[in-house]
């Protein structure tokens, strides 16, 4: 009977699945452009992961809340464009995985649906596919400027 049960431990170790470490740490989150097009300037890495992340392995949202809190409007996308610090941020194709403890740069570029000029606060997720969500309070305020450290 002893011999069963260890045999069935060993069956179950043989199929456990390793736990991701996918965090999103944020380095830099500012206002990159205001106007017909806003635009925000993310810095980023993923310290704790044990090897790299594809690039599809990462999405990020973005809810403004709008009349209040009784509407809120979302903007998401990926990080296709995302570069090395040295590249723009605005690269389709320039990274392809994410590696670990390396900072990488984006322009994310919002939708009318997502006017800072007129939100005063919105929340930022960064989501890595089995991996954890971040979610970010945008304090936006009620005067937005470009350079604006939202952080």
């Amino acid at each position: 009977m002893g011999d069963n049960i260890f045999k069935r431990t060993q069956d179950g170790a043989e199929k456990n699945v390793p736990s991701f470490r996918g965090i999103t740490n944020v380095v830099v989150l500012e206002i990159f452009t205001l106007g017909a097009v806003d635009e925000l300037h993310i810095v980023f890495e993923l310290p704790y992961v044990d090897y790299a992340v594809p690039e599809e392995d990462l999405s990020w949202a973005i809810m403004c809340y709008t009349d209040g809190d009784a509407r809120v409007e979302f903007d998401e996308g990926n990080f296709a464009l995302a570069t090395e610090l040295s590249g723009n941020g605005r690269t389709a194709g320039a990274i392809t995985e994410f590696e670990p403890g390396v900072d990488y740069r984006m322009i994310i570029t919002l939708t009318d649906s997502c006017n800072l000029e007129d939100v005063p606060r919105g929340t930022m997720i960064l989501l890595v596919d089995k991996g954890r969500t971040l979610e970010k309070a945008l304090d936006i305020g009620e005067a937005p400027y470009q350079g604006q450290d939202l952080n």
